[in-house]
């Protein structure tokens, strides 16, 4: 179970994960060896799975991004499944209740690519009854995880 100094730890690492061990125990009020224990014990509980970069996908070519409603027939969806995850140009995927079965983030550079790479192939798997893609135009926001406010001194 978290604490409000867990809590607190995620929250300031989520704005920003290069944060040192120093920096962190002055924000929080807390010893940076506190810190140093409390982050090892999220990482080893697997709450912290890994730390990594956000990457401005302007600077690149792949820069569209399409979210893929896909239908199966429920006998093959595990074997669509294991092939979604195999695609290069998909980032996320997620099993969903209704009206599909599951909800793909890809990213790709032009929509050719996308038709060729992603809409043909995926459409002759067996099993795939629909797919509706949802061209993207611009990103609002994005937020890695739901930043809780804390109060460590009980204000």
């Amino acid at each position: 179970m978290l604490d409000k100094v867990d809590n607190a730890i995620l929250n300031e690492l989520a704005k920003d994960g290069r944060t040192s061990m120093a920096d962190l125990g002055k924000k929080l009020n807390i010893a940076p060896s506190t810190v140093f224990k409390r982050i090892e014990k999220l990482k080893s509980s697997g709450i912290i799975q890994r730390f990594t970069i956000v990457v401005n996908p302007e600077y690149f070519k792949h820069s569209i991004i399409v979210f893929l409603s896909i239908s199966v027939d429920p006998l093959e969806k595990p074997n669509i499944e294991q092939y979604l995850l195999r695609m290069d140009h998909i980032l996320e995927v997620y099993e969903t209740l209704e009206p599909n079965d599951f909800l793909a983030k890809v990213r790709v550079s032009e929509i050719a690519e996308l038709k060729k790479d992603i809409l043909i192939p995926l459409s002759e798997l067996q099993g795939v009854r629909e797919i509706k893609p949802i061209l993207t135009v611009k990103k609002v926001k994005e937020q890695f995880w739901n930043i809780e406010e804390y109060d460590l001194h009980g204000y």
